[in-house]
Formats: C-alpha cells, sequence, structure tokens
C-alpha cells in the first residue's frame, strides 16, 4: 500500500511542479539586447530535478513524475479557449517539449543502468 501511495505522491509532486513551471516559464531579464528566458531555465530544472529524485524514491518514479506533470499540461490544453498560461510559442512549446524529454530522458537513463 505505501508503494501506492508513494506513487500517487510522486504525480501529484510533478503536477505541482508543472503548475508552478506554467506560471514561471514565461520569465524573462533583458541583456542589452539579448533576452534570458530565467524562468523557463528554472522549470526545465526543477523538473529534471523533480524526475531525477523521484525515481531514486520509487521504481519507475520518473514515469509517476512525468504522468503527473503531462496531466497538469494536458488539461489547460483541451479547454475550449485554449491555455492561459502555456501559449503556443516558443516559450511554450520550449516549456512543454524540454519537460518532456527531461522526464523522458531520466525513465530511460534510469532503465539502462539496470534500476
Amino acid at each position: 500500500m505505501t508503494g501506492a501511495l508513494s506513487r500517487v505522491g510522486i504525480a501529484l509532486l510533478g503536477a505541482w511542479v508543472a503548475a508552478l513551471g506554467a506560471v514561471v516559464h514565461r520569465m524573462t531579464t533583458d541583456l542589452g539586447a539579448a533576452r534570458l528566458p530565467w524562468g523557463l531555465l528554472l522549470a526545465l530544472l526543477a523538473v529534471l530535478l523533480g524526475a531525477l529524485a523521484s525515481e531514486q524514491l520509487v521504481r519507475v518514479g520518473g514515469a509517476w513524475f512525468g504522468l503527473g506533470w503531462t496531466a497538469v499540461l494536458l488539461l489547460q490544453q483541451v479547454q475550449t479557449s485554449g491555455s492561459y498560461l502555456v501559449a503556443g510559442d516558443t516559450l511554450g512549446w520550449a516549456f512543454m517539449g524540454g519537460g518532456l524529454l527531461a522526464c523522458a530522458a531520466v525513465v530511460v537513463l534510469a532503465g539502462r543502468a539496470g534500476r
């Protein structure tokens, strides 16, 4: 029973990280003529670290984390008016694609490591 509760908790953690990342990923700072998307970098780092930590706690924890993370993003997209937080622009696609790539990489690399 504790294994199932752990997986649900990890999925909820993934959902929480996705919700926070959806809010923060659009934050930028101007560096002269260039823009630094520090919010996107912070959000993707949180996804990567969350998936890595989840993988260490529970077998296929990275997949459960990714499930919760993806569920929040999909729920935002199925609204009739679209998502208010994750736009279909470069930052939005980088957030969605980068987060999915980070979760998938953790799961694949953990599988190759024999975990």
